[in-house]
């Protein structure tokens, strides 16, 4: 705590409702601190979970990425189909367009090469 209050601070004023604050006051006591102080710690709390179920994109590893990848496209490709529209993939077989009833029809890439 004295390290913080080296740091710059910043004061809160909150407008807190009677019977709130009475409750508030009561748990205090019975964890025999005083209101500031609990109310820091119950913001760090709170700022350390967030940051924990947060993790930077870019920190992460490739495969984490990718999987973060594939569920928004899972969601997308999944969304086209509730609307009644194919979505274009592909395979080993070829590139081929899925439409929302499962089947599949590939495309014939050949004719589009020049010179052909």
């Amino acid at each position: 705590m004295a390290q913080q209050t080296q740091e710059k601070v910043r004061h809160i004023q909150l407008l807190v409702p009677a019977e709130t604050y009475k409750e508030f006051k009561k748990i205090c006591v019975e964890y025999e601190t005083n209101m500031r102080a609990k109310l820091l710690e119950m913001i760090n709390q709170v700022i350390t979970a967030e940051a924990a179920g947060r993790k930077d994109f870019l920190a992460m590893g490739r495969e984490e990425r990718t999987a973060i990848y594939a569920e928004g496209i899972r969601a997308e490709v999944a969304g086209h189909h509730t609307a009644g529209r194919y979505t274009t993939h592909g395979d080993d077989k070829g590139i081929y367009r899925l439409y929302p009833d499962g089947h599949r029809e590939y495309i014939d890439t050949d004719r589009d090469k020049p010179g052909e």
